[in-house]
């Protein structure tokens, strides 16, 4: 009985494929094409926005790495406001393997002022504002960072540079800032005076010797730099020259921080000790409300393809009303008339799948590694994700198959008399 059922059934399938390719086949040759074609848009179209999406991500992740954090953040314990003893602290992360760089960091505020000679009065603010400066060891920092490689005017600063300073193009304004010219010290140059006044009165006077731009603008861009000596000098005290407000650690490509941090705490490194995926948090859930907006701009794309798909099947069931009742009268059973429409849905979605593919793999995913979109906050190219393929894969086949089921199921409904009738 086992085998005459299997029999039948495979004997149904058969006759379902046979009526699927026949209807492809001898209707007219432009549906399965046109059909085709809005499928393959509809998978490129899921593809490309999630892509797009992961991509800005996955730039705004590489900004906060390689401008801001490093790989591993080492901050002062609680209570505490500088970490003491940097030299030692450092030997003791050289020694851990997977560790290509380190650099002390000591931060402080100040308020910067431009052509203040030019001021009518002392109420006159001029150009100026608060930013935060950063004593750096501009070798140890151009192993942790790449702000020494985004210059953009000028050069960047070497270890023995006491009057000199970096800007950041947020600070230093101009054509290439995109902040407007009143947030900014309004067109600082190369060569430039500018003025610093720190919280505990120390006023200095450095020239601007680089400006750089990362693209980073919540916070790199709006950061400037001296020379560690520099600032231990500001702070007053000869202690600030083993000090340091944070230590930025540079992890070997490959290598796990959170591994990495357990090592730290192995050998005795002390401080609060966090990944730069901690720090960055906020700006990630900023653009996770873009994840969001993307997934529902696919909900809609899924939407508009299986109501195209489902008003040319629709079409082509009423067009073929009569003959769908004479092979119902002759007893072909009711479920293999709607697989073979749910076959005709497969094809059409499995066909459109494999040729969206093939337009991402080879014309997209090259174009956008040549010239990627040039954004403010960067280069950003198409990152395509195998999670995101297979739930673009399976969500374009099921809309398809409902598409397909939906009018032949509505026909079957109908009596026989009136399929071949029309009444």
């Amino acid at each position: 009985m086992k085998y005459i059922s299997a029999k039948s059934v495979a004997g149904n399938l058969a006759i379902s494929l046979f009526l699927a390719f026949k209807s492809i086949v001898k209707g007219n040759r432009w549906v399965p094409i046109l059909l085709v074609l809005v499928m393959s848009f509809s998978f490129v179209n899921l593809i490309f926005t999630s892509s797009i999406i992961t991509g800005v991500m996955h730039t705004m992740d590489e900004q906060l790495v390689n401008a801001v954090f490093s790989n591993v953040i080492i901050s002062p314990q609680e209570n505490e406001y500088y970490i003491d003893h940097v030299s030692q602290m450092e030997e003791k992360i050289a020694q851990v393997p997977g560790v290509a760089g380190v650099s002390p960091h000591l931060n402080n505020n100040a308020f910067f002022e431009y052509r203040w000679k030019e001021k009518d009065s002392q109420m006159d603010r001029g150009k100026s504002g608060a930013w935060e400066v950063i004593g750096i060891d501009p070798e140890k920092e151009a192993g942790v960072t790449t702000v020494h490689d985004q210059i953009i005017e000028g050069n960047y600063l070497d270890a023995n540079d006491r009057d000199k300073i970096v800007l950041g193009v947020e600070i230093a304004g101009g054509k290439d800032a995109q902040n407007e010219q009143f947030l900014t010290l309004g067109g600082v140059g190369i060569g430039d005076k500018v003025r610093l006044t720190y919280p505990n009165g120390i006023q200095r006077e450095y020239t601007v010797k680089g400006i750089f731009r990362t693209r980073e603008m919540a916070r790199a861009d709006n950061l400037a730099f001296v020379s560690l000596n520099e600032m231990a000098s500001v702070m007053g005290r000869d202690i600030f020259h083993d000090r340091a407000t944070q230590v930025l650690v540079k992890t070997a490509p490959g290598v796990d921080e959170g591994k990495l941090i357990e090592e730290f705490k192995a050998v005795g490194v002390g401080g609060e000790i966090r990944s730069w995926y901690e720090y960055g948090g906020a700006m990630r859930n900023t653009i996770s409300t873009f994840e969001i907006i993307g997934s529902l701009i696919n909900g809609v794309g899924l939407m508009v393809a299986a109501i195209v798909m489902f008003i040319v099947i629709y079409i082509n069931v009423i067009s073929k009303k009569r003959q769908i009742g004479i092979m119902r009268a002759i007893g072909i059973a009711q479920s293999t008339i709607i697989a073979s429409y749910l076959f005709q849905a497969l094809f059409y979605a499995a066909f459109g799948v494999l040729f969206g593919w093939l337009v991402v793999r080879f014309l997209l995913l090259p174009y956008f590694v040549s010239y990627p979109l040039d954004l403010p906050i960067g280069l950003v190219s198409l990152t395509v994700q195998p999670l995101t393929m297979g739930t673009s894969t399976i969500g374009l086949i099921l809309a398809a198959l409902l598409a397909g089921l939906i009018p032949a199921w509505a026909m079957m409904k109908q009596s026989i008399i009136k399929t071949i009738w029309g009444s």
